[in-house]
């Protein structure tokens, strides 16, 4: 605790995610405030989950958070995090734009403060047109995921899916019974239709297959993988999105995500773009 606030980053919780290392966020509530000025200076999103199990207690912006930390860790990968002459003054793009189509950036400045062991202090999200910026030239440029467009996109020459069943059900058992309370052998079979109908809705409409950004923690190895919808309790409402991987010629089922770890991991390449992704948040905003 300092002056009564909760800080937003400590040592050990932290450690996976570099951004938390090397910048200095602030105060939870102070920074709390950052993320809702990004929000409103950048292109209306959702940036807050839709289910209550996932919402955090004192944050509406869990999703935007998710997206800066990500992003920032892939633009190190890229080395397009920007560095000022002097070395005093640290940016990057957050990838994301004004209603005006100004890039927005993330502005850090040395951090000196005696015993802290992040390098920067996080001063403030800014346009382009920022006085701020005018320290680094070029500004640098978003983070990029993919070499071939190609994988962004489902190969129907690769269908069908290929599924362990067992291993599926099994380890996500939990996540399966949030919507539905059947037996293993239904839930297969539940299973095995929805998956079929998202192969089809996948070969009809390419927008269908959402791709996410996934990094092995033991290997370090980056790649694209696609989240398809599974319609398990009905042939019309999306209950749980798929993931496939593409390993040399064929698609291999990975695991299944709750739609809204689904939108999250996938807005962090863009923002989604497909009916079944973006219907969670049309229900909220109806309520």
């Amino acid at each position: 605790m300092a002056n009564g606030c909760e800080l937003i980053t400590t040592k050990d919780e932290y450690t996976e995610y570099t951004l938390y290392n090397d910048a200095w966020l602030g105060q939870k509530e102070k920074f709390e405030r950052k993320l809702e000025y990004l929000a409103t200076l950048a292109k209306e999103e959702n940036w807050d989950f839709v289910d209550e199990e996932y919402k955090v207690p004192g944050k509406k912006y869990p999703i935007l958070e998710n997206y800066l930390i990500f992003t920032y860790d892939r633009l190190k990968q890229e080395n397009k995090i920007a560095i000022s002459k002097d070395g005093e003054y640290m940016c990057f793009n957050t990838g994301l734009q004004t209603q005006y189509d100004e890039d927005i950036y993330a502005f850090f400045m040395r951090n000196n403060k005696p015993n802290v062991k992040q390098k920067w202090f996080f001063v403030k999200f800014c346009k382009e047109s920022d006085a701020d910026l005018a320290k680094f030239s070029p500004l640098p440029e978003i983070a990029n995921y993919f070499e071939n467009p190609a994988d962004l996109l489902l190969d129907r020459r690769l269908l069908p899916i290929r599924i362990n069943y067992e291993h599926i059900i099994k380890d996500n058992r939990d996540r399966f019974k949030q919507c539905v309370s059947y037996n293993e052998h239904e839930l297969r079979q539940a299973l095995e239709s929805a998956v079929k109908q998202a192969e089809k809705k996948a070969i009809r409409n390419y927008k269908t297959a959402i791709p996410q950004f996934y990094t092995n923690k033991q290997t370090g190895e980056s790649k694209i993988q696609l989240l398809l919808p599974l319609c398990i309790k009905d042939k019309i409402n999306v209950d749980l999105a798929l993931v496939v991987e593409k390993q040399e010629n064929a698609y291999i089922a990975k695991t299944v995500l709750p739609l809204d770890w689904a939108y999250m991991n996938s807005r962090r390449i863009a923002r989604p773009d497909t009916d079944w992704i973006n219907f969670l948040f049309k229900e909220q905003k109806e309520q």
